[in-house]
C-alpha cells in the first residue's frame, strides 16, 4: 500500500490553474489575489478596473 498522503492531487492543481487563468482571462485593468491558508489556496479574488475616457462632449462633466 502506497502513503497517498504527500502526493500532490495533480486533478485539484489542474482545477486550481485553470481559475486563475479564468480570474486573469480578459482582464486589462486591475488584479489577481491568491490567498493561502496553511499552505493551500483559498480563495482566488479578481478586481477589475474600469477606465472610461473624459470627452469635451459631456459639458456637465466636473474637470
Amino acid at each position: 500500500m502506497t502513503d497517498q498522503s504527500n502526493r500532490p492531487d495533480t486533478r485539484n492543481d489542474l482545477r486550481l490553474a485553470d481559475r486563475i487563468r479564468d480570474a486573469l482571462s480578459g482582464l486589462r485593468y486591475g488584479s489577481v489575489e491568491i490567498v493561502v491558508h496553511d499552505g493551500r489556496i483559498v480563495q482566488i479574488e479578481r478586481r477589475e478596473r474600469v477606465r472610461f475616457e473624459r470627452t469635451e462632449s459631456n459639458p456637465g462633466a466636473s474637470q
